[in-house]
């Protein structure tokens, strides 16, 4: 099992980075890759059951948002594409800070098909998500 924590810090209070990071349609100024809802969420259009698909054909992957508290946290998995990984799972919590500020951590988990290859992703996921979060930052 591969894991990722990233923590980054806004200047902005949390249901302002919440909102932005919720929105499935926004989501591509964090992982550099074009990102678009394909699927509105149960009770809200970003929230439960809302699906994104990130990149693009054939190499494209669809995540679901399986569980979200507004202002709080989401929780996404892969349900479409993605190998060579499996078991992939991540969490946004966010916390307010003093200030109006605001602190996110990103946490994700995921195993390999190959061997090396969760080792791999790891680095590209770590260094876009980490570029990408300092640049909306």
């Amino acid at each position: 099992m591969q894991t990722i924590e990233i923590v980054q810090e806004f200047s902005r209070p949390v249901a302002e980075v919440y909102e932005e990071l919720a929105d499935h349609n926004r989501l591509g100024k964090v992982f550099g890759v074009p990102v678009v809802r394909v699927r509105d969420g149960n009770s809200s259009v970003n929230g439960v059951g809302s699906v994104r698909r990130i990149g693009v054909a054939p190499l494209a992957i669809e995540e679901t948002v399986v569980g979200a508290v507004a202002g709080k946290s989401i929780d996404y998995k892969i349900t479409r594409g993605g190998w060579p990984l499996k078991n992939h799972h991540g969490r946004l919590v966010f916390k307010p800070l003093t200030g109006g500020r605001s602190q996110l951590t990103w946490h994700i988990e995921f195993n390999g098909a190959l061997p090396g290859s969760a080792f791999l992703v790891k680095q590209i996921l770590n260094l876009a998500i980490s570029r990408g979060l300092k640049k909306i930052a």
